[in-house]
């Protein structure tokens, strides 16, 4: 018990001894009390340019592989309904092979619509990674020329004062600095 409560002041007395050179400073500097404001950051990817843009390219592109797509699906279908009247007629073993082709064709198309949406997704997010790149830059520039020194997600907050709020702040800013991002789709390879 009594090694308990040594141990505990001593803790303490740590705990002390930094906070008090942190206020005195090692190099004379002080502590100063915290100027706080929020970020609705969740509005700023969802309204600024940048993020829209993002969305409208990424929709684009979906739209685009969907075209793409669809012809070898529809080869595919009619590939099946072949094959199923090709039961009764052929012997167990060509059809078989013909299902075996078949099945093959069906991985190869699964293979590329895969492909295609892992790449997507890729340009997507380092798209967004250049969004928030940019956006947390304006926040800090915010920050500074409104003399703040903590910045708090406003989703997890739980009350402020509406003169705390950078957002519209950062989201004019930021749709001036970076109004459009491409996404990056790596080029086709093979077929």
């Amino acid at each position: 018990m009594i090694t308990k409560i040594c141990r505990r002041l001593a803790g303490v007395a740590v705990v002390v001894a930094a906070m008090t050179a942190a206020a005195t400073g090692q190099a004379g500097a002080q502590i100063k009390s915290p100027v706080v404001a929020v970020v609705d950051v969740q509005l700023i990817l969802q309204e600024s340019k940048a993020a829209q843009s993002i969305q409208k390219a990424a929709t684009a592109q979906a739209e685009a592989y969907g075209k793409e797509i669809a012809p070898q699906e529809e080869k595919l279908r009619v590939a099946d309904q072949e094959l199923a009247r090709l039961r009764t007629t052929l012997s167990q073993d060509a059809f078989a092979a013909k299902r075996r082709d078949f099945e093959k064709q069906i991985a190869e198309v699964q293979r590329n619509v895969q492909t295609r949406q892992r790449n997507l997704e890729q340009a997507v997010n380092e798209a967004r990674q250049t969004l928030l790149k940019a956006m947390n830059e304006i926040i800090g520039e915010v920050a500074r020329e409104k003399e703040v020194n903590l910045v708090l997600l406003k989703h997890v907050t739980m009350t402020f004062d509406n003169s705390a709020d950078l957002t519209l702040a950062v989201l004019e800013k930021l749709n001036v600095k970076l109004p459009q991002v491409a996404i990056k789709i790596p080029p086709k390879s093979g077929k």
